[in-house]
């Protein structure tokens, strides 16, 4: 593989993890950190590495050990988090080990797993994208008060004065008596 066909496949998968990083970050409640992009380039650098030099089973018993603990000394991650870092290694996968005279064949893949990500994001995100603003709001968790959703809307709409708007609880705080919600105008 000469330089050029590395620069290529490397600017290949660079735009579709940006196409990608746009379409996972329309939901204003949920964004995807940047810093995971990089999980992609690093797979696509190891991909490369690995057909330079001859590995051994151990060494990918030990890659696996280490993504392994990693998953689990971690916070979770959101189901659209895991779908994009899925994608991304699998097109930085694709990217380097596939065969550079079936090109064609690269791109169609490439096009198809982006051009899915794109209508699943559209259909996923319609509710989320039709808000734009984002406010925090605590609420006062009085002894009569329920979580119920009509309460929890009635308790919003007194505090800012909104009719149209979505929300999410982060936090009931029986320390403090208050309710932590996340509100989507």
């Amino acid at each position: 593989m000469n330089l050029n066909e590395l620069i290529g496949r490397f600017l290949l998968l660079f735009f579709s993890i940006l196409v990608l990083y746009f379409f996972s970050n329309r939901k204003d409640n949920e964004t995807i950190n940047p810093l995971m992009v990089i999980v992609g380039l690093c797979t696509f650098s190891l991909c490369y590495l690995f057909t330079k030099i001859e590995i051994g089973v151990g060494i990918g018993f030990g890659l696996f050990a280490i993504f392994s603990i990693l998953r689990f000394r971690t916070q979770s991650f959101t189901v659209n988090a895991i779908i994009f870092l899925f994608a991304t290694i699998t097109l930085s996968i694709l990217d380097i080990m596939y065969p550079y005279e079936k090109i064609e064949v690269l791109l169609f893949f490439q096009l198809i797993i982006i051009g899915f990500y794109i209508a699943a994001s559209f259909i996923v995100n319609k509710k989320a994208s039709k808000y734009l603003n984002i406010v925090d709001v605590k609420i006062p968790l009085l002894n009569d008060f329920s979580l119920e959703n009509g309460n929890l809307r009635k308790a919003i709409q007194e505090k800012i004065n909104i009719q149209d708007f979505d929300f999410k609880i982060v936090l009931v705080n029986t320390v403090l008596n208050e309710i932590d919600v996340q509100v989507f105008y």
